[in-house]
């Protein structure tokens, strides 16, 4: 099939102008370096890749994945797969610290990676987890001033609706978090360890013009709405998203219209994301888990061990939330 075939097959609009968009940038650019994830969005971009990438001795595609240490077995296996079905070589690489040391050095999931962050940073100055208004504890705890304002509701001074930036968003968690502090460290930089640093380190290793990473916008999270456009040049160097502007629908339509094939974490396993198993970030880690111990079982046993403080302090929040609803109705 040629470039210009591929690009007519495409079956919406928006697929058909990121086509043309990634064949222009894929042209453009002689050393690319892929970020393989293993997962659906990450096997639509390495067609795309393949297929509009110029076939020529001064352009060259390195292929690379991540090792975590909380992968899957069915998403290794898909590695194998894509490389049979597309002849490439991907890189397997891991970090210095993987998930498991990097929860016990930096700190352990919880809720979500913003509300994370700022216990983190509470946390760090020592918070005794008071609740009192925001300029008693201001004057108490001067530099964590961002993290005072989610505890203390005060990103507005008039009365609103709770914002996603607050810990009122999250009914009753301050009341939970008065009644029980964490007696372990919390935070959202596990990633940072485990993944990004890697991720660093890669591009120093294999050199590349331009860095494809398979974020779509409508997917939501905190890679994609930090991120405004299908293009970004930063601290991480040049970075393109040949499907970011992709909703769910567009998505659907590629996979049928060029037969993508996804992991058996997807077609067997019933998963709706891939990467780090068991991660207490994902809100649904208990369907997660019953999953892992149908058909990895030794790796649900490994996530945990690993995140075990985050899930009992999850389970223990849950069930302080039902307890506190129930007394309200």
């Amino acid at each position: 099939m040629t470039q210009d075939e591929y690009i007519t097959k495409a079956p919406t609009l928006t697929i058909y102008d990121g086509l043309v968009k990634a064949q222009s940038v894929l042209e453009q650019y002689k050393n690319i370096l892929v970020s393989v994830s293993g997962g659906a969005d990450s096997d639509c971009m390495i067609d795309i890749v393949e297929h509009l990438t110029p076939k020529d001795s001064s352009h060259k595609v390195t292929y690379v994945w991540f090792d975590t240490g909380v992968e899957m077995n069915a998403t290794k296996r898909h590695l194998t797969f894509l490389e049979d079905k597309y002849g490439i070589a991907i890189q397997r690489e891991r970090g210095k610290m993987q998930v498991a040391g990097a929860v016990r050095t930096v700190g352990y999931p919880f809720y979500s990676k913003q509300f994370a962050e700022y216990i983190y940073r509470l946390q760090k100055h020592g918070f005794q987890w008071e609740d009192e208004p925001f300029d008693v504890l201001c004057a108490k705890y001067p530099n964590c001033k961002a993290a005072l304002r989610w505890w203390c509701n005060a990103w507005k001074d008039e009365p609103h609706k709770p914002l996603q930036t607050e810990i009122a968003s999250a009914k009753f968690l301050k009341e939970f978090m008065i009644e029980n502090p964490p007696t372990f460290n919390i935070s959202s930089r596990c990633c940072n360890e485990s993944k990004k640093k890697v991720g660093d380190a890669v591009r120093k290793k294999y050199g590349g013009d331009i860095q494809l990473i398979g974020i779509r916008k409508a997917e939501g999270g905190a890679r994609s709405t930090g991120v405004k456009s299908c293009m970004t040049d930063g601290a991480h160097g040049k970075q393109y998203y040949p499907l970011f502007w992709w909703k769910a629908e567009d998505k659907a339509a590629f996979e049928a219209t060029y037969n993508i094939v996804h992991s058996d974490a997807y077609t067997v396993y019933g998963c709706k994301r891939t990467g780090c198993a068991g991660c207490p970030f994902a809100g649904h880690f208990e369907d997660e888990l019953a999953m892992l111990h149908q058909y990895e079982p030794k790796l649900a046993n490994a996530v945990e061990h690993i995140f075990s403080p985050a899930y009992d302090y999850t389970r223990a929040y849950r069930k302080f939330k039902k307890e506190h609803k129930g007394n309200i109705l």
